[in-house]
C-alpha cells in the first residue's frame, strides 16, 4: 500500500471514530460536527506531511478556514446574545 494510501486511510478512520463518537454522546448541532471535522483536517495535515507534499490543498484550507471562522463568529454571538 502506497503511504498516500495509508495517509488518507488513517485520517478516515480517525474522522469516522470522532463523528460516531459525537453520535453516540447525542450532539445534534450540524455545526459542531463540521467545525470539529475542520479542525481534525487541520491537524491531520500539519503532522501528516505527506499529503501537503503531494496535493495543492492552499484554496481548501482558505475555504475551510473561512468557514471554520463563521462558525466561530455565530457562536460568540450567540453567546453574547447578540443574534
Amino acid at each position: 500500500m502506497e503511504i498516500m494510501d495509508r495517509e488518507i486511510i488513517i485520517y478516515a478512520i480517525l474522522l469516522t471514530i470522532v463523528i460516531i463518537s459525537f453520535i453516540l454522546i447525542g450532539e445534534t448541532r450540524p455545526d459542531v460536527y463540521l467545525s470539529i471535522s475542520i479542525l481534525i483536517y487541520f491537524i491531520y495535515t500539519s503532522i501528516s506531511r505527506n499529503i501537503r507534499l503531494r496535493a495543492k490543498l492552499t484554496v481548501l484550507d482558505i475555504s475551510l478556514l473561512t468557514v471554520f471562522s463563521v462558525i466561530v463568529v455565530y457562536r460568540i454571538l450567540t453567546i453574547l446574545e447578540w443574534i
